[in-house]
């Protein structure tokens, strides 16, 4: 005689906890959340702001989607301990923006990531080889309370959202910067050489090739908008002051320049550039040209 009981979706290994009764206190396995975070690496995040959008991309990896020519944007919830292995450069979106009005699709867990993922399909469109997952039931990681419309995650697990078309810069909230993990990297097949950069590190390159290729757009992207007067958020003002640390004329300099010459600025815009692709010496050595770093 056969079993009439159906096996549990997938889904219900990784089920939600109940939300937390204690003030301060936060459950793990119920963690709420209204952002999610793309997260790349300084020469992906300059091609975001040329492009103007996050461009979506095949699955290449094991997925089940690998195969089924799905182009998606991924992101996530979590945040990184030991740094994140994607990169150093975090844009951040509005999780009920982008999740507005669009369907959710149960795509696979990864039980053998540290620690295991799950990753989910939100799209407009039918996915009709995949099955469909009600945030609403809480039956797994990812569930919405109608009544408090707030958002819950098992934050157990890293959550990894797939969304199928492309994100589009005006929609990102905020630009910032997360160390890179010491010895892990998801995108590099041979050792990626920027792992264990600091997201300062980073954020300083990029923002000198935004700044030396005339791409930094929107610049709201790096100010503070719950500030009453414009000024950059604390990430962006951290990377900034690196970066005019790193580009300080050496006091022994016998440079002349200065910024009242015809040159200066087509100088500066070469010493940004320089660093900008990790050329330390040949920035410091144009810097040099310099007659003080005022």
């Amino acid at each position: 005689m056969r079993n009439s009981r159906r096996a549990s979706p997938e889904w219900c290994a990784y089920r939600v906890g109940a939300p937390s009764t204690r003030p301060n206190w936060t459950n793990p396995d119920c963690t709420p959340f209204e952002t999610v975070f793309h997260v790349c690496h300084v020469g992906d995040a300059l091609r975001v702001f040329e492009d103007g959008r996050l461009r979506s991309s095949l699955v290449w990896d094991e997925s089940k989607l690998k195969n089924t020519r799905t182009c998606v944007s991924w992101v996530s919830p979590n945040y990184w301990a030991t740094g994140s292995i994607y990169g150093s450069v975090r844009f951040d979106f509005d999780w009920k923006e982008l999740v507005r009005g669009k369907k959710f699709y149960w795509v696979e867990a990864m039980p053998l990531y540290h620690p295991p993922a799950y990753r989910i399909l939100i799209s407009s469109n039918d996915h009709s080889v995949l099955t469909r997952y009600d945030p609403v039931k809480g039956e797994g990681p990812l569930f919405y309370d109608a009544k408090t419309q707030i958002w819950y995650r098992n934050g157990n697990f890293t959550g990894e959202f797939l969304i199928d078309e492309d994100l589009w810069l005006p929609e990102c909230k905020r630009v910032g910067f997360v160390d890179h993990h010491p010895r892990v990297c998801r995108k590099a097949r041979s050792r990626c050489v920027h792992l264990g950069t600091s997201g300062h590190q980073a954020g300083a390159q990029l923002l000198a090739r935004l700044i030396a290729d005339n791409v930094l757009v929107p610049k709201e992207l790096f100010l503070d908008g719950s500030a009453k007067q414009k000024r950059l958020h604390d990430e962006a003002a951290c990377v900034l002051r690196h970066l005019r640390k790193s580009l300080r004329v050496n006091k022994s300099s016998r440079g002349t320049l200065t910024h009242a010459h015809r040159p200066a600025m087509y100088l500066i815009t070469a010493i940004l550039h320089r660093f900008g692709l990790r050329h330390p010496k040949a920035s410091a050595a144009l810097c040099g040209l310099f007659r003080s770093t005022d």
